[in-house]
């Protein structure tokens, strides 16, 4: 199996703490870079997921080489450059990112979803001008939506980030073939300027269980595993921690005209789904600690348990809660599954 680095990633951590990107040229070893440039070049000839254009760029969702644990040196790198744990990374997306020779010189700023903690891009072709802009000081909210479209339509004019970037610091990253760049996607603004022809892998990670396109491949084993312990009595049912569900988008309160409360769930590409007033507290005291007992007795004072109980498994059915056993209540951090090959398949 081919390495996927070539550095050790002890030797950016200081950098990414205080600066919230790195750019580490020839980061990718040449055994993988080679590998990664004949699936690019099978990707561009046939394997275009059209349907994800975006702009003037196109994608393609990204599969590992099968001979190798690739997800796992990736994840192991990004911890250690971020200083996370490695166990606690979630795979958000995987997309091979490939500019048109249309694409526009010099593009509007974005920020990436909030699933995109961190972004790590591979650079496989590079055109000659290129370079990737981050704006890593200034303007650092997160994005509280999980796209950058979303993001930008919901700003009014005068919060819109132009005016304030042009007084920002911005960092040029003239990278090259076989280069390796992480930082801080759904925070920092960032560009990529004269991009025509440039072709990037970007992977992107989080340490907060979520995956709304479904692009883990622990994601479907989550499910898998809520739905089996589902079966299990009530009594079996208590002690297990429960976790938000690795596709949920966001919650929302709706009013109609007349000022009519409506509260929802909505889970990546799917409609709105209602809970009422006591799943919501519920929801909100899941922390990947509390377990199934407390997260029931956080709904507040009154209410037939029973009742609470098939609340609690309606949530879990429906992919808004996935559920762990007990035992593996000590393997969690900050809410988020640490490893437990066990339970956790990768």
């Amino acid at each position: 199996m081919a390495r996927m680095f070539s550095f050790d990633p002890r030797d950016y951590a200081a950098t990414f703490r205080s600066e919230g990107f790195v750019h580490i040229p020839g980061g990718l070893s040449e055994e993988f870079y080679q590998i990664l440039s004949r699936q690019v070049d099978e990707y561009l000839a046939g394997e275009l997921m059209k349907d994800f254009a975006i702009g003037d760029k196109q994608q393609a969702l990204y599969q590992f080489p099968p001979n190798g644990n690739y997800q796992e040196d990736l994840r192991q790198a990004v911890a250690g450059v971020c200083g996370v744990e490695a166990s606690a990374l979630v795979l958000s997306e995987r997309h091979i990112k490939a500019y048109e020779a249309k694409a526009i010189p010099d593009p509007l700023a974005h920020k990436d979803r909030f699933a995109s903690e961190f972004s790590v891009g591979f650079s496989v072709r590079v055109a000659n001008e290129s370079t990737l802009s981050l704006f890593p000081y200034d303007e650092l909210d997160v994005n509280p939506f999980n796209s950058s479209t979303e993001l930008r339509a919901s700003l009014r004019p005068a919060w819109l980030p132009e005016k304030p970037l042009q007084n920002a610091r911005r960092v040029d990253i003239k990278d090259s073939p076989g280069d390796v760049i992480m930082f801080r996607g759904n925070s920092i603004w960032h560009l990529r300027s004269r991009p025509a022809g440039t072709v990037m892998l970007y992977l992107k990670l989080n340490t907060f269980n979520c995956d709304p396109l479904g692009e883990d491949a622990a994601t479907a084993d989550f499910r898998k595993r809520t739905n089996e312990l589902l079966t299990h009595s009530d009594a079996e049912l208590e002690p297990m921690i429960p976790l938000l569900g690795r596709r949920v988008d966001y919650f929302h309160r709706r009013y109609n005209r007349d000022w009519q409360e409506v509260i929802g769930v909505v889970l990546w590409g799917e409609r709105h789904f209602t809970i009422d007033a006591e799943e919501l507290r519920a929801l909100q005291a899941v922390d990947g600690k509390r377990s199934v007992r407390e997260m029931i007795e956080a709904m507040g004072p009154g209410g037939a348990w029973q009742e609470r109980m098939e609340k609690v498994r309606a949530l879990a059915a429906r992919g808004i809660l996935d559920l762990l056993p007990a035992r593996v209540n000590s393997h969690r951090s900050n809410g988020t599954l640490q490893e437990d090959r066990l339970l956790v398949s990768v």
